[in-house]
């Protein structure tokens, strides 16, 4: 055999080899395309069930909320006198007028108010995960009549505040806990006070709905004795706020 024919042979050799060793490198690139793409469609499906788990959380807490809004509105109809249910940022609320309650610049529950409340505990009762917040709101006129009892428009919404409070735990035996207590004076208008219907309209009671109450971390054991005592003295109390005074 001539070497002419040899390298003849030698060239197809090479040329298989040539051909072979691109064939296993094409086929390794797809494997490892193939190996990708698992991958991905892997990370899609655990995305897509994700999402659908969010969907399905966000349903039920919207069913659930509609369902707690219901109630609410069903209480509110049952006391009346002008009782009425919003939503808030911070959850459903439960709005008493301040007549439901109380009168001109006191903080002692009226009879109607008392009924009214019977049925807020009721309420609770049949409702065992649900936490409220007393909420007092006054207007901005200063307090007159009673301003030997009430520094202020604070001092006065506190103090109703506290006396729902009262009623609540102590007549009704609504376990403490579950009712916490705020008072803002006039700092959250819902209405002008500008008029007299708006200033009626801003003194109120309102009940917000907790359904979860979070809770305080662990008190840091570095904490001082002082450091703890000014932290003491530098917060404040609580207010609410109420009526015409």
């Amino acid at each position: 055999m001539s070497l002419s024919k040899y390298g003849k042979y030698g060239k197809i050799f090479l040329l298989v080899a040539f051909i072979g060793v691109s064939g296993c490198a094409e086929l390794d690139e797809l494997k490892n395309l193939n190996k990708r793409q698992a991958i991905t469609i892997r990370d899609q499906s655990e995305e897509i069930a994700r999402l659908r788990d969010q969907a399905s959380s966000l349903s039920n807490k919207l069913k659930s909320s509609e369902e707690e809004m219901n109630k609410l509105r069903k209480l509110a109809k049952s006391i009346g006198e002008g009782a009425s249910v919003r939503d808030t940022v911070e959850g459903p609320v439960l709005l008493f007028p301040e007549k439901i309650l109380f009168d001109s610049g006191l903080a002692v529950i009226k009879l109607n108010g008392e009924k009214a409340l019977k049925k807020v505990a009721d309420f609770l009762a049949e409702n065992p995960s649900i936490s409220i917040r007393i909420d007092g709101h006054t207007d901005t006129d200063p307090i007159v009549k009673s301003k030997h009892l009430w520094d202020s428009n604070h001092h006065l919404s506190a103090a109703r505040s506290l006396s729902v409070f009262h009623f609540l735990t102590k007549k009704e035996n609504v376990v403490e806990k579950r009712i916490h207590v705020a008072g803002f004076g006039p700092n959250r208008p819902i209405s002008t006070n500008s008029t007299s219907a708006g200033k009626k309209e801003n003194r109120r009671v309102e009940f917000l709905i907790l359904s979860s109450v979070v809770a305080l971390p662990a008190k840091d054991a570095s904490m001082s004795t002082e450091g703890e005592s000014i932290l003491v003295e530098e917060t404040g109390g609580v207010s609410m706020g109420v009526d015409e005074k």
